[in-house]
C-alpha cells in the first residue's frame, strides 16, 4: 500500500502497528498539514471463520467511546469513516514508547517513577470510570508514555459502558483481555467493572515494581487459574527498598475478592501522588513521569474538584482547553505518621497447611501398605478393613486440604506451579530429611524385595515383610520429592 490516501486526505506514509482489530498508520492530513495515526480495519482480510458484523461494530463503537473521552491522558479522536471497503480511525498521534519498552530500558524502574506513572493511570482510570467507561485490556502495551513523561491509555476498543440497556457486542463465550492481567472475575466469569480495571493497573505496577509478571506459565488457561486461585508473593519480598504504602496498595489491588481492592482508582491516585519524589532541579530526563507533576507544582492552578479533570498538562497544544489540575503536596508525609489499615486477606498457602496435609497423605499411604501387607500374609489379621478405611480417610482429608489451598478443579488434579509463598526454614530442612531418610531407606528395602524375589537371599531386612518396608519408605521419600518439586516450581517432580 503506497501513496493511497484514505478518506480523500490522509495520506498514509508507514507503518507503526498491528493491533487486535487492524493496522495502525503513520498518516499526515493533508487539509491541516499535521501528522496523524490511522488505524485501518480491513474486512476482507480477516481470518475465516471471524465474526466480521462484531469487528466492525467493535471498531466503531471505539470511535465513539474515544471520541466521548475527552482526556489529555487519551488520544484526541479526529475522523472515523470508510474507504473503499475498509473502516478507517484517525487520532492523535502519540511519540513515545509504550510501558513494555520503557521498563525494559529502565529497569529496575526506579520506585519514584513508579509512583507517578500510577498516579497518571489512575487519574485516566478515574476518569473513564466517572464516565461509565471500564477499559477491560489495561496492560503494559496499551499504555504511552511520551517523552515529556505523560501518560496516555490506548485502545478503548474492547471497553464496555456500565449501562444496564447497552447491548452487548462481544460474545458471551468469547475471552476479552490479555490473561496475564485479568481480574479473576473477569477471566473466569466474564464480569467487568471498574474494580477489575484496578486489578489489572496492579498487575501492571507489580510488573513495573519487580521487573516480573504476576503469575506465569506456558498456556493462557494456566494463567487465568493462577490469577484465580493463587496470592502473588509480595513486591517487598522481591524488591525490599519498596515503600510500605505502596507494597500495601499493590496487594490490595490484586485481592481476589473485588470488594477488598480500593474503593475507585481516586484512592489508588491519593496514594501515589503522595509516594511522588521530592522536585528536583536537575537536568531533564526524556520520559521521566515526574516531570508534569514538577511543571504542575511550579505553576499556580486553578482548583478542581473531580479526578476527571485532575489528568495532567499537556505540553502540545490542543484543540480542547483542558481544566487546570489540582495542585498536590510536592513532599510525601514521613514514614512513620502512616499506619497500614487492616485488610483481610486469606492465605490458604502456608506451611503448617502444606506440612499437615503432606504428613496426612504420607500416613494413610503407611496404613493402606500395611493393610495390603497383612492382607497378602497367610494370617491375615482382622483390622484390615480398618487399615484400609482409615489408610483412605486420611489420604482423602488431606487431598481435599490440597484441593482447597491451590484451588485445584478434583481432588486427584495435578499442579505443578510454583508456591504461592516461599518455603520456610523448616520445609527446607524436613525435604532433606525425607529425601536422604526416605531415599536410602526406598533403595535398601528395593534391592531386597528384588533379591529375595530372584530368591538370590531370603528377605532378611529389619523384621518387616517387604510391602511394609516399601509402604514406609515411599511415604517418607514421596513427601520430600513433592516438596523439592514445588519449592524449584519443576513442572514433573523426576526433573533435576
Amino acid at each position: 500500500m503506497v501513496d493511497r490516501v484514505v478518506g480523500g486526505r490522509y495520506e498514509l506514509v508507514r507503518p507503526l502497528g498491528r493491533g487486535g482489530m487492524g493496522e495502525v498508520w503513520l498518516g499526515r492530513d493533508t487539509r491541516l498539514d499535521r501528522d496523524v495515526a490511522v488505524k485501518l480495519l480491513r474486512p476482507s482480510s480477516l481470518p475465516a471463520g471471524s465474526d466480521v458484523e462484531a469487528l466492525i461494530s467493535r471498531f466503531a463503537r471505539e470511535a465513539r467511546l474515544t471520541a466521548r473521552l475527552e482526556n489529555p491522558g487519551v488520544p484526541a479522536v479526529y475522523d472515523t469513516g470508510t474507504d473503499q471497503d475498509d473502516l478507517y480511525l484517525v487520532m492523535q498521534l502519540i511519540g513515545g514508547a509504550d510501558l513494555a519498552e520503557f521498563s525494559a530500558e529502565n529497569e529496575p524502574v526506579p520506585l519514584g517513577w513508579v509512583a507517578a506513572i500510577g498516579a497518571q493511570i489512575s487519574s485516566i482510570l478515574g476518569a473513564a470510570h466517572e464516565a461509565g467507561l471500564v477499559h477491560r485490556d489495561l496492560k503494559p502495551r496499551n499504555v504511552m508514555i511520551t517523552h515529556a513523561g505523560e501518560i496516555k491509555v490506548l485502545d478503548f476498543g474492547i471497553a464496555v459502558l456500565r449501562d444496564a440497556d447497552l447491548t452487548r457486542i462481544t460474545r458471551t463465550s468469547e475471552a476479552v483481555g490479555t490473561p496475564a492481567y485479568m481480574a479473576p472475575e473477569q477471566a473466569m466469569h466474564g464480569v467487568s467493572s471498574p474494580s477489575s480495571d484496578l486489578y489489572s493497573l496492579g498487575c501492571v505496577l507489580y510488573e513495573l515494581i519487580t521487573g516480573r509478571h504476576v503469575f506465569e506459565a506456558s498456556t493462557a488457561l494456566a494463567i487465568m487459574h493462577r490469577h484465580y486461585s493463587e496470592i502473588p508473593m509480595p513486591v517487598h519480598e522481591i524488591r525490599p527498598e519498596v515503600d510500605p504504602r505502596m507494597g500495601h496498595l499493590v496487594t490490595r489491588l490484586l485481592a481476589k475478592d473485588p470488594r477488598e481492592r480500593p474503593a475507585s482508582a481516586r484512592e489508588v491516585y491519593d496514594v501515589m501522588i503522595s509516594l511522588l519524589p521530592p522536585p528536583s532541579n536537575g537536568p531533564l530526563i526524556p520520559m521521566d513521569p515526574t516531570r508534569p507533576f514538577r511543571d504542575m507544582m511550579s505553576t499556580p492552578q486553578r482548583p478542581s474538584v473531580s479526578i476527571a479533570h485532575q489528568q495532567l498538562p499537556v505540553s502540545m497544544p490542543s484543540p480542547v482547553p483542558q481544566p487546570m489540575p489540582v495542585p498536590q503536596p510536592a513532599m510525601p508525609p514521613p514514614p512513620m505518621a502512616y499506619e497500614p489499615p487492616t485488610v483481610r486477606v486469606k492465605f490458604w498457602d502456608t506451611p503448617a497447611r502444606r506440612m499437615s496435609e503432606g504428613a496426612l497423605i504420607a500416613f494413610g499411604f503407611m496404613l493402606l501398605g500395611f493393610a495390603v501387607s497383612d492382607a497378602v500374609s497367610k494370617n491375615p489379621r482382622a483390622d484390615v478393613a480398618f487399615g484400609i478405611g482409615f489408610g483412605l480417610l486420611f489420604i482423602l482429608i488431606g487431598a481435599r486440604m490440597r484441593k482447597r489451598r491451590l484451588g485445584l478443579s478434583s481432588v486427584w488434579a495435578l499442579s505443578w506451579y510454583r508456591a504461592t509463598r516461599p518455603a520456610s526454614a523448616g520445609e527446607r530442612i524436613m525435604e532433606r530429611v525425607l529425601l536422604i531418610i526416605g531415599g536410602l531407606a526406598t533403595v535398601t528395602y528395593g534391592v531386597s524385595a528384588i533379591l529375595a524375589a530372584t530368591h538370590v537371599q531370603a528377605w532378611s531386612f529389619a523384621t518387616t515383610d517387604p510391602i511394609t518396608g516399601i509402604s514406609i519408605s515411599l511415604a517418607l521419600f514421596v513427601p520430600g520429592v513433592v516438596l523439592r518439586q514445588r519449592r524449584l516450581g519443576k513442572r514433573y517432580p523426576w526433573l533435576l
